[in-house]
C-alpha cells in the first residue's frame, strides 16, 4: 500500500478558478486568494481549503483577488490588492478539494473596473431585453395568423357543409 502525503486544510495558500460559458472558457487561473459570489440567500466567500461544495448562483458579480497582488498586506483591517470583477448571468459553482472553484454560466463578462462592467453589463441586459420584446411581439402576430387562419377554414367546411371533423390534406 503507498502511503498518500495529505496536504493540511491551512497549508493550501490559493485556487484555481475556471468560469466557464457554453463557448467558451472565460477565466482559467491560478493563485487565486479568495473568491467571492452571490447564491440565493446571500453573499459568501470562498478561501483555500473551503469544503466541497456545490451551489446555483444567482446573476450577480463574481469577486476575485489574485494571490500575487499583494493580498498579505493589511490596511485598516482589509486586505489591500487589486479586486477582479466577473458578471454573471446565474450559474452553478462547484469547489473541490479546497483548490479549485469552477464555476459554469450561460454568460460572463470579466472586468477589472466594476463601473466599466456595470455599464456593460446593463447595455447587454437592455439589449437583451428589446430583443426578448421584439420576438415576443412577433409570436404574437403569428399566433394571431394562425388563430384567424384556423377560423376562415372551420368557417368554410362550416358553409361546405364538410361535416363530421375537418380532414388534414391527403387523409382518407
Amino acid at each position: 500500500m503507498t502511503e498518500r502525503s495529505v496536504e493540511p486544510m491551512s497549508s493550501r495558500r490559493s485556487l484555481r478558478l475556471t468560469i466557464v460559458t457554453p463557448l467558451q472558457v472565460v477565466l482559467n487561473v491560478g493563485e487565486v486568494r479568495h473568491v467571492r459570489a452571490e447564491d440565493a440567500t446571500g453573499s459568501f466567500g470562498i478561501l483555500p481549503g473551503h469544503v466541497d461544495f456545490l451551489t446555483v448562483l444567482s446573476v450577480s458579480v463574481l469577486i476575485y483577488r489574485l494571490e500575487s497582488e499583494n493580498t498579505d498586506q493589511v490596511a485598516d483591517g482589509v486586505a489591500t490588492g487589486r479586486e477582479h470583477f466577473v458578471g454573471l448571468r446565474g450559474g452553478v459553482m462547484l469547489v473541490t478539494e479546497g483548490q479549485h472553484v469552477q464555476v459554469f454560466t450561460r454568460e460572463a463578462t470579466p472586468s477589472d473596473n466594476l463601473r466599466i462592467l456595470s455599464t456593460e453589463v446593463k447595455s447587454r441586459l437592455s439589449l437583451a431585453a428589446a430583443q426578448e420584446a421584439e420576438a415576443h411581439k412577433s409570436f404574437s402576430r403569428m399566433e394571431g395568423s394562425l388563430l384567424s387562419h384556423m377560423t376562415d377554414y372551420l368557417r368554410h367546411e362550416q358553409r361546405s357543409g364538410g361535416g363530421g371533423s375537418p380532414r388534414l390534406p391527403g387523409e382518407p
